[in-house]
């Protein structure tokens, strides 16, 4: 069972870091011995979830794995289905692109993209958004538990993505107390320059948060003032969708 654990742990520092790893690295990140590293990363590679694209060299993450994996998510995710609509019509009131994400480790993974014909020049990198330096994630961040939350800042590295990255951990928690106590999240260029988000979560029947929506746009257009206006309104729809599929309580 220990070797399991340690399996799991190594494949989540594949998942958690976009770079090349070494060996060392891995061990490092892990706090696993080096040997029991190179043991678990070349089964990981026979098994096709990693990949080393040079003889002797670093170690990356197989893309290929990560779209078999992000379909099955897909297929198995009802709540997609009976979100779909709530979104499409949040999107045409408040005539901005939305997205629905659910937590996969330590990023938010993307399920719904609508109306991207709105974002000017937005090209998502991949299907995975950092939870610190997105909306969607601070969600997901304001919600865990105090251990759960410390585990995540202990293994990820807060980089700036933009220069409005918020990378120190007291100025991030600062954020997520108040994101609980408001239900929303701003997010004003983190992620991306000019781009602008307005978050909310989705919760199921246990009162747990088990999807985080967004209406995101270009900053020319949404503006400070509009990501106020906007805000009650993808609260109301996180509600809707909530209470969709299952969730009892009034509010968020």
């Amino acid at each position: 069972m220990d070797s399991i654990n340690k399996a799991f742990e190594i494949f989540e520092v594949f998942l958690e870091n976009d770079d090349e790893l070494s060996i060392s690295n891995i061990s490092k990140l892990s706090d696993i011995n080096a040997g029991t590293v190179h043991r678990i990363t070349s089964i990981l590679v026979k098994r096709g979830y990693v990949i080393q694209p040079k003889r002797r060299g670093k170690y990356s993450l197989s893309t290929a794995k990560l779209v078999d994996f992000a379909k099955i998510v897909q297929q198995k995710l009802k709540i997609k289905t009976i979100a779909y609509p709530y979104l499409r019509e949040l999107s045409q009131t408040v005539d901005e692109a939305v997205a629905m994400a659910h937590l996969l480790s330590h990023v938010a993974f993307l399920v719904i993209m609508i109306n991207l014909d709105h974002v000017i020049s937005f090209k998502p990198e991949s299907s995975t958004l950092s939870l610190y330096s997105t909306g969607l994630g601070k969600i997901f961040l304001a919600n865990m538990s105090e251990k759960e939350l410390q585990d995540y800042v202990n293994t990820v590295v807060l980089k700036p993505r933009t220069q409005n990255t918020v990378t120190n951990v007291d100025d991030l928690k600062k954020q997520l107390t108040q994101i609980r106590r408001d239900g929303i999240a701003f997010e004003d260029e983190e992620h991306d320059l000019g781009m602008r988000t307005v978050s909310a979560p989705v919760k199921g029947w246990e009162t747990n948060v088990v999807a985080a929506i967004s209406v995101f746009g270009p900053s020319v257009r949404m503006t400070k003032q509009k990501m106020l206006e906007i805000a009650p309104i993808v609260k109301s729809y996180a509600l809707k969708i909530s209470h969709a599929i299952g969730y009892t309580k009034n509010t968020l």
